[in-house]
């Protein structure tokens, strides 16, 4: 059990917001003040309709706007509770409002190319061999491949296993959210030659890796994705 600690200031009638919507943002706060964590119950409804004197039907519309978002899981008869380590419906949401945006493909591709150009340095720094084996495995793979949907999916493989050599759980799933919104883009364009040049490029990153070399191998995944992104806006 955690001790209560009421750091929340009292509603306005004249706020602008809806009363559910300041209570949401309140219990948003009284989370990151109070150090609540995954599993950590937040008070029942009618201690937080006292709390914020507002009647049970705002606290029950403001729980259910926090589980909406991921924050809160609400268990039937139990109550709710915080839920910091499952950031998938955040994501989602995020996937849907870059889909909603179509003009954000090259912002997109910014963020993708800052998150493999750290993975690179750091899979270089720490010498992980490994890593180097399985992406060596997928190019092989990609180069015995004529079906684009699979060709398509290795691609995908590839660069999240460049991603993976963070070991950052925010990078890998940040990076999920990104191909899956790019998986999205038709490849009917991508011909023989297309995989080729891609197997390639692929090959070119996995050498420089190999040789240790940060800024070849920096230079080849700059190449890489800027071609790629021609592509895209091609189609």
């Amino acid at each position: 059990m955690f001790e209560l600690v009421i750091l929340l200031k009292p509603i306005e009638v004249n706020e602008r917001f809806t009363l559910s919507k300041i209570v949401s943002d309140s219990l948003r706060q009284f989370i990151i003040e109070n150090n609540l964590s995954t599993g950590d119950k937040l008070p029942s409804e009618r201690d937080l309709a006292r709390m914020f004197d507002v009647s049970r039907v705002i606290v029950r519309e403001a729980l259910r706007s926090l589980e909406s978002t991921g924050i809160l899981s609400i268990r039937h008869g139990e109550g709710a509770f915080v839920n910091t380590d499952d950031t998938s419906v955040i994501f989602n949401n995020l996937l849907f409002f870059w889909q909603l945006n179509d003009d954000k493909s090259g912002e997109l591709f910014e963020l993708r190319h800052l998150l493999e150009k750290s993975a690179i340095e750091q899979l270089i720094a720490k010498g992980d061999t490994d890593r180097l084996h399985k992406l060596e495995d997928i190019i092989i793979e990609m180069s015995k491949i004529d079906d684009t949907l699979q060709f398509k999916t290795l691609d995908i493989e590839f660069h999240k296993a460049l991603i993976q050599a963070t070991e950052n759980d925010l990078f890998i799933q940040l990076m999920d959210i990104i191909t899956q919104y790019f998986s999205g883009v038709s490849h009917s364009h991508m011909n023989q030659d297309n995989r080729n040049k891609t197997v390639y490029e692929h090959k070119l990153i996995l050498k420089a890796l190999k040789d240790k070399d940060v800024k070849l191998a920096l230079h080849y995944l700059n190449e890489h994705l800027q071609n790629s992104l021609g592509a895209v806006n091609k189609h």
